[in-house]
C-alpha cells in the first residue's frame, strides 16, 4: 500500500511539473506580443501627449498652470480607475449571488412541486371521481335560476329567472384555483383557496323563453363589466339549491317555447339614408317591452336586444315594408268607467306606422245601432280635413269594437281593454312596489251627451325606468300619480310621490293588501310607542326643571323686613 501511495504522489508531481512547464512555455510565447503591444501603446500615448502639449502652448497659458493641469488629470484618471474597478467587482459579486439564489429558488420550487403533487394527487383523484358521479346525475338537466331560494310548491313558470342547463361539474386545483364570480370567497387563514366543487350552468333562454345570445356571437362580450351578459354561471355546489330549481322532464318541456318563438323579432320603420329607426312591433306577442333594451345604434342590420336582468338574447330585425297597420297586434286601451253612459279612455296603444293618426269615439249605449252598421263604419274627415284612422266604439260601459281604416277599407281590429282601478286604490308596480293611486287623468271622453270631466294632470315627477308600452296619441300622455307606500318589503315613510304610465300599474290582490295592512298597523304601533316614549322623556325633563326651580326658590335669601 505504501508503495502504491508513493507511486501516486510521484505521478501527481509529474503532472504538476508538466502543467508548470506548459504554462511557462505559453507565458514565454505570449510575452513578446504583450511586450510589443505595451511598447506600441507607450509610443502612441507619448505622441498624443506631445500633440496635445503643442495645441495647449498655442493658447499662451503659463507653464506652471499647464503642469498643474496635467498632474490633476493624471490623479483624476487614477482615482476614478480604482473606483470603477471596485464598482465592477461589486456588480460581478451581486450577479454571482443572484445566480446562486435563483438556482437555490428553482431547486426549492422543484422540491415543493414534487412534494405537493405527491400529497395532493390522491385528493384530486378522489375529487375527480366525485365530479364524475355528480356529472352523471346533473349534467344535461334543465333548471331555473332564482334570485332567492325556490320553494318546492312554486311552479317553475312563476320563478323570476332564466332557463339554464347544467353543463359541467369541476373543482379547482393548487395551480389553478376556481372561485365563483360574485360568490362568497373561501379563505384559509389569509390565503384565498378554491370555492370547492363548482357547477357550471349555461343559460338557454331568458325568463320569457327567448333564446340567449351565445358569447361567440356577441361582439360586445369582452366589453361588459357588469357580468350581466355572461352566458355561463358558476355556482358552488353548496349554494346550488338556494339559487336553482332543477326541473322535472314535464316541467322542462313546458318551460321551453316552440322553436319559431325563441327569437326576439323587432319590426321597424325608417332607417333610410341614415334616418332614425323606430320599432313598431315586437314578437312573440305578450312580451313586455319594459324588460328589454333595444338598440339600433349600429343600424338595423346590427340590432342588439338585451334583457335588463338576464343579458343579450337572439334577435332579428324585420322591415315593416309598406304595411301601415299590424292587425295581428291588438290595440290596448286603458279605461275608466265614470258612469254607465260615460267612458274615459286614459291611454291607447296601437301598432301603426302613420305619422299622423286621428282617433274618434262613438257611444252606442241605449241605441239599437249595429256594430257593422253604416253609422258605425262611417269614417269621415274632421273639421281640418284630416282623414279618420281609428274609431273606438263603446256600449254599456265597455269597449265594444275598435275599427281602423287602411287603403280605403274599414276593418275591425283585435283589442284588449284594461279597466283601471279607482282613485285611492292600492296598485303594484313592475318592481313589486305598492302604492296608492291618485286621480286618473282625463283622456278621450266617450259619452252620449258632451261632458267636461276634470283634467287631473299628473302633479309629480315621472318615475325613472318606466316608460309607455308603445306608440300612442300625443295628446294622451297616460301618466297617473302614485304614492309609493311600500318597496322591497319595507314601509316607505314619508311616502314617495311620482307619476307612472298607466300600463305599469296593476290592482293589488287581497293577499298583498292583508300583508300591507298588518305591516302598516305594526309600523303605526312602533311610531306610536316611540312618540309615547318621547312624551315621557319630555315630561321627565319638565319635572326635573320644575324641581330645580322650586329648590332654587327655596334657597334664595329673603329680602329685608319692612
Amino acid at each position: 500500500d505504501e508503495d502504491e501511495e508513493d507511486e501516486d504522489e510521484d505521478e501527481e508531481e509529474e503532472i504538476h511539473a508538466v502543467r508548470g512547464a506548459a504554462a511557462a512555455s505559453s507565458a514565454s510565447a505570449l510575452a513578446p506580443p504583450l511586450q510589443r503591444s505595451a511598447e506600441v501603446g507607450e509610443i502612441a500615448a507619448s505622441r498624443l501627449s506631445a500633440a496635445q502639449a503643442a495645441i495647449t502652448e498655442a493658447l499662451g497659458l503659463p507653464q506652471e498652470l499647464l503642469e498643474c493641469l496635467a498632474r490633476w488629470e493624471r490623479e483624476q484618471a487614477a482615482a476614478e480607475g480604482q473606483w470603477r474597478l471596485k464598482q465592477s467587482r461589486m456588480y460581478l459579486e451581486f450577479e454571482e449571488r443572484k445566480r446562486r439564489l435563483q438556482e437555490q429558488q428553482m431547486g426549492q420550487r422543484k422540491k415543493l412541486r414534487e412534494s405537493c403533487d405527491a400529497a395532493l394527487r390522491p385528493l384530486y383523484a378522489e375529487g375527480a371521481a366525485v365530479c364524475s358521479e355528480l356529472e352523471r346525475l346533473l349534467v344535461g338537466r334543465l333548471c331555473r335560476l332564482c334570485e332567492h331560494a325556490p320553494a318546492a310548491a312554486v311552479p317553475q313558470q312563476m320563478l323570476p329567472g332564466p332557463l339554464a342547463r347544467v353543463s359541467a361539474v369541476s373543482f379547482g386545483q393548487f395551480e389553478s384555483p376556481l372561485r365563483a364570480p360574485g360568490g362568497p370567497s373561501r379563505v384559509l387563514g389569509a390565503v384565498p383557496v378554491s370555492a370547492g366543487i363548482l357547477v357550471t350552468l349555461s343559460k338557454i333562454c331568458d325568463r320569457n323563453g327567448i333564446a340567449m345570445l351565445p358569447a361567440s356571437d356577441d361582439p360586445l362580450a369582452g366589453f361588459s363589466r357588469s357580468g350581466r351578459g355572461a352566458t355561463e354561471v358558476k355556482l358552488p355546489l353548496r349554494l346550488l339549491g338556494a339559487r336553482v330549481k332543477l326541473l322535472t322532464e314535464a316541467e322542462a318541456q313546458a318551460a321551453q317555447r316552440p322553436a319559431d318563438q325563441r327569437t326576439f323579432v323587432v319590426r321597424y320603420a325608417g332607417g333610410e339614408h341614415g334616418g332614425p329607426v323606430e320599432p313598431v312591433q315586437i314578437l312573440p306577442e305578450g312580451i313586455s317591452l319594459a324588460e328589454y333594451d333595444i338598440s339600433f345604434a349600429a343600424g338595423a342590420a346590427a340590432l342588439r336586444v338585451e334583457h335588463r336582468t338576464d343579458g343579450p338574447v337572439r334577435c332579428r330585425a324585420e322591415p315593416a315594408a309598406q304595411k301601415q297597420v299590424f292587425a295581428s297586434s291588438p290595440v290596448e286601451l286603458y279605461t275608466q268607467e265614470v258612469d254607465p253612459e260615460t267612458h274615459n279612455i286614459v291611454q291607447v296603444y296601437f301598432s301603426d306606422l302613420r305619422d299622423q293618426v286621428a282617433v274618434d269615439v262613438l257611444n252606442l249605449t241605449g241605441t239599437d245601432t249595429a256594430l257593422d252598421g253604416p253609422e258605425t263604419c262611417s269614417f269621415e274627415s274632421d273639421a281640418t280635413g284630416t282623414a279618420l284612422n281609428y274609431k273606438i266604439v263603446v256600449r254599456d260601459a265597455a269597449v265594444a269594437a275598435v275599427l281602423y281604416q287602411e287603403d280605403g277599407r274599414v276593418r275591425p281590429s283585435p283589442f284588449v281593454e284594461h279597466r283601471l282601478p279607482a282613485a285611492g286604490s292600492f296598485v303594484t308596480l313592475p318592481d313589486g312596489a305598492l302604492g296608492r293611486l291618485g286621480q286618473l287623468p282625463r283622456g278621450l271622453v266617450v259619452a252620449r251627451e258632451p261632458r267636461d270631466l276634470p283634467e287631473h294632470p299628473p302633479q309629480w315627477a315621472p318615475a325613472p325606468g318606466l316608460r309607455p308600452k308603445g306608440k300612442h296619441p300625443a295628446e294622451l300622455p297616460g301618466l297617473v300619480d302614485v304614492s309609493i307606500v311600500q318597496r322591497g318589503g319595507a314601509v316607505v315613510w314619508p311616502h314617495h310621490e311620482c307619476s307612472v304610465p298607466v300600463c305599469a300599474i296593476t290592482a293589488a290582490d287581497s293577499a298583498r293588501l292583508r300583508q300591507w295592512h298588518a305591516q302598516w298597523d305594526a309600523h303605526l304601533r312602533a311610531r306610536s310607542a316611540e312618540a309615547e316614549g318621547l312624551a315621557v322623556q319630555i315630561e321627565e325633563l319638565l319635572a326635573r326643571a320644575e324641581a330645580r326651580r322650586g329648590s332654587a326658590l327655596a334657597l334664595a335669601p329673603l329680602g329685608p323686613a319692612s
